[in-house]
Parts: C-alpha cells; sequence; structure tokens
C-alpha cells in the first residue's frame, strides 16, 4: 500500500524528497539481513507536528522496520492522525501512562528489535536516517551506543545549528544539568544494552535520556558515531527542555544514585549539589517575582543568602539581586520567559 499523499507545508519546506513510501532493497549490500528496527514514538496532545514525526519514520523506507506509537490518552487530534495511518504502524496505544520514560519502556516492552531508537512527536527522521545507522551498526561490530548528528530547529524545522554527537572523557560529566554529549533524536542503542541497564527510569520524567546513557556507559557500552545529520529536534514554546528548573531537580536526583560510581569523592558531589541547588535558587526567584511579585522573590532570595551565604558568590546571583532591587519587572528578561525556567 503506498502511504497517503498528503505532506504538511512545514515538512514540504525541509526538501524532504519522497511523496510515497520508496523502499530500501530487501537486502544489504553485503547480501545480509537488515537488522531489524524497532522506533517508539511516546504522545500527548501533539497533533499539530506527530503527522511529520510519523512521515518522517515511514517514508524512510527502511525494509526491517518495527514502528510503535504510544499516546498518553490525548485529547486533541493526535488519535486521529494516528489511525490515518494504523495500516503501516506495527502497533499503537493511546491510554494513561505514568509519563514519557514510562511509555518508551512500554512501547520497547514486546517488541522485536535488536537496535532501539525513540523520536519524539515533535521531532523527525533525515531521509535515509535508519539505513545509514544500520549500515554503520552492521559495519561497527554491533556497537551497544551509536548516534548521529542532530540539527536544532526553529518551529517551522528551519535549522539553526548542528549538535554534534560526542562522549565525554569522564562519566561524571553526565551528572551536570543539560550536560547529554549525546543528541537525543540521533541516538540509538542495542537491545542487549538497553535490557542490561532496565531501560529508562520511570521515576524521572526530565532528564531520563540523560540518565540512560550514563548507565550506558557505566555498563560498558561503547558509543559509535555517524558523521551525518540523522534528525530534526524542533525547539518551540512548549518543548520539554524549556523546564530549567525540573531539569535540575533530575539532575540532583542523578548525582545522589550515580555520584560514587563516577569516581567523585563526598567532597566532590556535596560542591557539585550545592551548585545545582544554588542554580534551582535562581531561578525560583525569577518564579517567585513572577507567580507572587518583587516582594516575595526578595523573601525567597534573602533566605537563600541566610541559608547559604556561598549563594552570592555566584557573578550571575549578583545580577539578579539588582534586577531584584533596581529594575522594574517589565525590563527583566527572565520574567518575561518565566515559561522556560519552571514550566
Amino acid at each position: 500500500m503506498e502511504l497517503p499523499m498528503r505532506i504538511d507545508g512545514a515538512l514540504q519546506k525541509t526538501g524532504w524528497p519522497w511523496a510515497g513510501g520508496a523502499c530500501l532493497p530487501p537486502r544489504m549490500d553485503d547480501g545480509g539481513d537488515w537488522p531489524r528496527i524497532t522506533i517508539v514514538t511516546p504522545s500527548l496532545n501533539q497533533g499539530r507536528y506527530i503527522e511529520e514525526t510519523i512521515r518522517s519514520v515511514l517514508l524512510q523506507g527502511y525494509p526491517n522496520l518495527e514502528y510503535i506509537l504510544m499516546d498518553g490518552g490525548s485529547t486533541d487530534d493526535t488519535v486521529d492522525i494516528i489511525r490515518r495511518y494504523e495500516p503501516w504502524i506495527t502497533r499503537w496505544a493511546s491510554e494513561p501512562d505514568k509519563g514519557q520514560s514510562h511509555a518508551i519502556n512500554k512501547g520497547f516492552r514486546n517488541s522485536s528489535g535488536e537496535i532501539f531508537g525513540y523520536i519524539n512527536s515533535d521531532d523527525i527522521y533525515e531521509p535515509g536516517a535508519l539505513a545509514a545507522m544500520a549500515k554503520a551498526y552492521m559495519q561497527g561490530g554491533r556497537p551497544g551506543l551509536l548516534a548521529g548528528d542532530c540539527w536544532i530547529c526553529d518551529p517551522e524545522l528551519n535549522p539553526l545549528r548542528v549538535f554534534k554527537a560526542g562522549w565525554p572523557l569522564d562519566l561524571s560529566h553526565f551528572l551536570k544539568p543539560f550536560a547529554s554529549t549525546f543528541p537525543q533524536p540521533a541516538s540509538f542503542f542495542a537491545r542487549n544494552f538497553y535490557e542490561r541497564v532496565n531501560g529508562f527510569d520511570e521515576t524521572l520524567h526530565y532528564a531520563f535520556d540523560q540518565e540512560f546513557f550514563l548507565k550506558m556507559g557505566l555498563s560498558g557500552a561503547a558509543p559509535m558515531f555517524i558523521r551525518r545529520v540523522l534528525a530534526r529536534y524542533r525547539d518551540h514554546r512548549t518543548v520539554k527542555t524549556r523546564h530549567t528548573v525540573r531539569f535540575y531537580v533530575d539532575a540532583l536526583m542523578i548525582l545522589k544514585r550515580y555520584g560514587t560510581h563516577c569516581g567523585l569523592t563526598t567532597r566532590e558531589i556535596s560542591s557539585l549539589r550545592r551548585k545545582i541547588e544554588n542554580d534551582v535558587a535562581y531561578f525560583e526567584t525569577f518564579t517567585e517575582w513572577g507567580r507572587k511579585g518583587r516582594m516575595a522573590a526578595i523573601l525567597y532570595f534573602s533566605n537563600r543568602v541566610i541559608r547559604y551565604p556561598d549563594f552570592l558568590f555566584d557573578r550571575k546571583v549578583l545580577g539578579q539581586a539588582r534586577r531584584l532591587f533596581m529594575f522594574r519587572a517589565r525590563d527583566v528578561a527572565e520574567l518575561r520567559n518565566r515559561n522556560d525556567l519552571n514550566g
């Protein structure tokens, strides 16, 4: 069956080359079978974008694909869009879940792929991404982790900059907030390593992929990098990565669990924890100002300084104090963008 011919304008603007499901040869160049790939898309009320995500997976034309969509019970038109592509989707469900990490794990549960990957319902794969990754995987001795580069795009998927995949010299790098060196949409992992580390931690809802890559590194997975762009990450106002404080809170949990496993001393763990807590207090001060007014923010700020005087040693905190006491609210950029801080 041919795929529906409709392609949304934003997808057309990327120069997408296929109008129907062009397929790769049934076997690889060396005559071997293409490895089975399982792709999971978690979603919740992403009807505005999810069709582009679905098409970017199906139009890969990959001959040994298992595609699973796990929707958290959307109330917009997400389910109607999924049903439109149901003949080409391996399975899907729309039901309440415990969060994104839980939805992804549910998708991989009872799957059959040798290689796993997940693509969020507002991101897309580049043409040929799965074939390029599968070839690298087979030629590279089936590594535990693979990643390519990723376009960071505006809401219309116009490229802004490239996120190049890499790997830190020290795994303790993953203990810091927003420290992942793997662009998630362009990353893939071997099923056996995913099972070895028990998948994604379902108690984490924001930094769970960073924690996952850390676990993979600690388990001995050697990453392999594909020097081409495999995916596009869409940066828009409601994207989860703008919920800065919640990522910092997840980072504190990750530090507590893995600090010693990454070779940090008790003193180093304590120092990093204090820095993260101070950063949270910095963001929360603006949140208090935006929600309750300047005096509430000054009180929150003062209590933090009284309890932890080293809070004032951070240069950006001194700048925050200046804005608290001298600036009008409308002149403070952090107040205009406070949804980006705390969601």
